[in-house]
């Protein structure tokens, strides 16, 4: 009698009487260290996203529509069967802080808010929104309605491994990162200063 051993990536061993076999698969914990394009970490994903055999991950950069709206990144993680997905997109807005932050305070839960050096985060009725100012090199001399701004936006779909104000912590972790990101790629004016992490949602 001879033991089959399937070992899968998430530590699953299954024994037969028919042959031996290892089969390695790709969950999330197999995706790249920074996923979609170096832009986020993949332990947020993997923190997020229910166990699974295989995962994919892609972050791509778009094109604006307008000089002062569109998508201009967006990124996703989701399991194999797409039954879970994280995903987010960072858009240029003319917009104000104060407007921003009205739209997304409507509905019937109270959000919660929390900002880090200039970047605003509040809590939507689906996912986490943040806000940070931003005119790019092909904005200065415009005067905008608004104002300039870089806006993620964030949300699972399907299950998670984790819910309430920890999964809204992690959504919003996403978020600031992909923002992070495309604020260096896009070469927002301001200046501004990122910190490593975000403060804790209370």
């Amino acid at each position: 009698m001879v033991l089959i051993r399937v070992v899968l990536s998430l530590g699953v061993v299954v024994a037969g009487v028919f042959g031996y076999i290892e089969v390695f698969t790709k969950g999330v914990d197999r995706l790249p260290a920074k996923v979609c394009s170096g832009a986020v970490d993949r332990e947020i994903a993997a923190d997020v996203l229910p166990n699974t055999i295989t995962a994919s991950e892609r972050g791509e950069k778009g094109i604006a529509y307008s000089n002062s709206r569109g998508t201009v990144f967006y990124c996703y993680v989701k399991t194999r069967s797409q039954d879970s997905i994280l995903s987010g997109e960072v858009q240029i807005n003319d917009v104000t802080s104060a407007k921003w932050r009205e739209v997304h305070s409507e509905g019937d839960q109270e959000p919660r808010e929390v900002r880090a050096k200039g970047v605003d985060v509040i809590t939507t009725f689906d996912g986490v929104s943040v806000y940070v100012s931003c005119t790019r090199p092909d904005q200065n001399g415009q005067e905008p309605l608004q104002s300039y701004a870089l806006i993620a936006d964030a949300r699972t779909i399907g299950d998670a491994r984790v819910t309430g104000v920890e999964l809204q912590q992690r959504v919003a972790d996403f978020a600031y990162q992909i923002l992070r990101h495309t604020y260096q790629v896009e070469e927002c004016q301001e200046g501004q200063e990122f910190s490593d992490a975000l403060p804790r949602f209370k």
